[in-house]
């Protein structure tokens, strides 16, 4: 039977990694006990995949790995019993790393499941999925072994989550709601895991959510969605004056979707390659072949430009965006003009430049929209002796649409959406959201400016509990 033999070579690739990472495990374990480190951790994607993917890896097989590396190192039951060994009778394993954010929630199901795990001492009962995994006898089995041996697991665990602005469609493993769980026929007589990117990926699903294209609305395993707002420049009073930078946010609320001198400086770039002398003269003489190319380079940019706007709506990755720029709107430059001429050059960059400002405002907008799923919050209002309110309601029709889109991409069960004011950022909610959270002890956030850090410290900041003290 394929299927058996499919499922049989999976669980051979799924015991070999649990014997990898326990050898590992007890080269750290002799490490801490001759003193060279404090303890030792492991950083997976696998975490937080679900159990059905062939690229799951459970928290369950991590801990019984510490164990099984533990008694290795330090003796059996007996041993472990008198305090053997130089981590005090218990694993030295310390944290855990794995995806999470308020996309890719499972991460935080995982953070929440190993925190109650430990805290009640190896109990499995309340646990959110005790109850629906008891058919798989594998499973029960380590949970058994799992108890036996919750006298030598860490006492705790430190989480701690990394890429929390950044969610990528089902983990980033390319596999989708057509590929089949297990293993693939590879064409030449055995199988492979399954790798293929799902077909929605590529613009060919015909789904209604409209992730689809290349120049900037589609949203991929390279190409995923980024939780976070954009500096937009704001037209200033005094052309003497630079232009003021306000987050996608702000100027959504003061002065919305485009930037002031998107429309302006669009209407211009369109009739600067109009090419209207080249056409009269080509009403009383016959063109020279640098005339027609140049008119024919003309009738490409102007197409380029309309299909730029026309699009502008439908953009969900402004990295994507930037792959498109880079791999067909320079190259179509390049190609329809030998040498353009400056005042030329100056129009499209000053063209691109706008663009690109109003292409971040429609992403992040798209974003917030995804995150929001039919919330709308508006204007604070005062009840008695209470503090201000957020004005909130829902729209279901919204919430259905954007329901449908989140299973599109892989993220799991829908939440409902969250409740973000507007005059928050993206990036600021996403991290007091994840720092909110009990069970995660730390996140990892990647910083290419300074700026970048002293978002991510405020948003620390605001995660202080009472006694104005943090756990990060």
């Amino acid at each position: 039977n394929n299927t058996n033999s499919n499922s049989t070579l999976l669980q051979r690739a799924h015991d070999y990694m649990k014997q990898s990472l326990t050898s590992s495990f007890v080269g750290y374990e002799i490490a801490v006990q001759e003193g060279l480190i404090d303890g030792y951790g492991v950083d997976s994607n696998g975490l937080s995949l679900p159990n059905s993917h062939d690229m799951h890896f459970g928290w369950r097989d991590v801990l019984e790995c510490a164990a099984d590396a533990y008694l290795e190192v330090h003796g059996d039951d007996g041993d472990v019993a008198g305090g053997v060994g130089g981590a005090g009778g218990r694993s030295s394993l310390k944290a855990i790393r794995l995806p999470g954010n308020v996309l890719e929630t499972r991460g935080l199901d995982v953070a929440r499941e190993v925190h109650s795990y430990l805290k009640e001492g190896g109990a499995e009962e309340g646990l959110t999925s005790f109850t629906n995994d008891q058919s798989d006898a594998l499973l029960v089995r380590q949970k058994q072994k799992l108890r036996k041996l919750r006298n030598v697991l860490p006492e705790s665990l430190d989480v701690c989550v990394t890429r929390p602005l950044t969610a990528y469609p089902y983990g980033g493993t390319g596999v989708g709601p057509t590929s089949t769980p297990g293993l693939a026929e590879n064409g030449g007589g055995g199988s492979t895991l399954v790798s293929t990117p799902p077909s929605f990926l590529n613009g060919q699903n015909g789904n209604t959510s409209g992730i689809s294209g290349s120049d900037g609305k589609n949203i991929d395993a390279t190409h995923p969605i980024r939780i976070l707002d954009y500096q937009i420049e704001a037209a200033s009073a005094s052309s003497f004056q630079e232009p003021a930078l306000l987050w996608s946010n702000q100027h959504y609320n003061q002065h919305g979707l485009r930037p002031g001198a998107y429309q302006p400086i669009l209407n211009a770039a369109l009739s600067h390659f109009d090419a209207d002398a080249i056409l009269e003269a080509s009403r009383e003489r016959e063109l020279t072949v640098e005339e027609r190319e140049t008119l024919d380079g003309c009738k490409l940019l102007r197409d380029m430009l309309h299909d730029l706007d026309a699009s502008l709506d439908n953009m969900k990755s402004f990295g994507a965006y930037e792959d498109y720029l880079v791999n067909a709107a320079v190259p179509l430059i390049h190609g329809s003009f030998e040498e353009l001429d400056e005042e030329s050059a100056g129009m499209l960059q000053l063209f691109f430049r706008v663009h690109g400002m109003a292409v971040r405002m429609v992403v992040a907008r798209w974003t917030r929209d995804l995150l929001l799923a039919g919330w709308k919050i508006g204007d604070s209002l005062q009840e008695e002796e209470e503090e201000d309110v957020a004005r909130k309601e829902k729209d279901v029709d919204q919430e259905r649409v954007m329901a449908k889109v989140w299973k599109d991409l892989g993220f799991g069960d829908f939440a409902g959406g969250y409740e973000i004011e507007e005059d928050v950022t993206l990036q600021e909610f996403a991290l007091k959201h994840l720092l909110k959270e009990d069970a995660v002890r730390s996140l990892v956030v990647g910083c290419s400016r300074p700026e970048h850090v002293l978002e991510a410290m405020r948003a620390a900041d605001s995660s202080l509990d009472s006694d104005g003290e943090s756990k990060r």
